[in-house]
């Protein structure tokens, strides 16, 4: 865990510098939408790649998050999250043996910069309590190692792909994703759902493995789902 938290520690860094001026700013300034708020969720994650056969599994997010008028009906959200992915990658413990699941984890944390325009509740001639928002934008993602969940699976063979569970654990620690979603709720409780796709290589370190003769590819694949409290 200490090795995620040294990598992101610049993010965060800068995301407390960002909270911290937008906060100055909603308590100095005119404007009653540049809030602060914690984010609580879960994620369905999985690698789309056709080196090795995963299974996709839930795991979890939290963070904080900051929303502030942009222009005109759009609106601006940043923060910083720290999320346990789970995932499930096939392999057998000799070529002979049966296949079974084995069970990963990557801790990460998150920076998302996301553009949302305002569907209800926008400031023209849909004004609501309610309010209902199109989202979309970048996610800088920072990973820890995808761990096994057992230390019997460190010599066991992965299906389709010449390297072991524990050779698999070393993914490319900086990712980014695309973000699209929608999110629901009043003025400061809101409800989210966001499809994450990656557009870098998460499994390009497999290929720099002694002897690797694969071309690994791979994609983030990820929806999220949540509530956020503003204050």
């Amino acid at each position: 865990m200490g090795e995620i938290f040294k990598k992101s520690l610049l993010i965060a860094l800068l995301a407390i510098s960002f909270t911290t001026s937008v906060d100055a700013q909603r308590r100095g300034g005119t404007s009653e939408y540049n809030m602060i708020g914690v984010k609580l969720g879960g994620s369905h994650f999985n690698i789309e790649t056709d080196n090795f056969t995963l299974v996709p599994d839930y795991g979890f997010i939290g963070g904080l998050s900051t929303r502030g008028n942009f222009y005109n009906n759009w609106d601006l959200q940043f923060g910083i999250s720290i999320g346990n992915n789970n995932v499930k990658v096939q392999g057998r413990q000799t070529l002979a043996s049966a296949s079974e699941d084995i069970n990963f984890s990557m801790l990460n944390a998150q920076l998302h910069l996301l553009f949302g325009y305002k569907i209800i509740g926008n400031q023209r001639n849909m004004r609501s309590d309610f309010k209902l928002t199109a989202e979309l934008g970048p996610v800088l993602m920072v990973n820890g190692k995808m761990k096994y969940s057992n230390d019997r699976y460190e010599t066991y063979i992965i299906d389709g792909a010449n390297i072991t569970a524990e050779q698999i654990q070393d993914v490319s620690t900086i990712n980014g994703t695309g973000v699209v979603g929608l999110s629901a709720g009043i003025e400061r409780f809101r409800v989210f759902g966001h499809y994450h796709y990656g557009f870098t290589n998460i499994l390009g370190k497999l290929n720099d493995i002694e002897g690797n003769t694969e071309d690994f590819k791979g994609n983030v694949n990820m929806f999220q789902f949540g509530i956020l409290f503003y204050f």
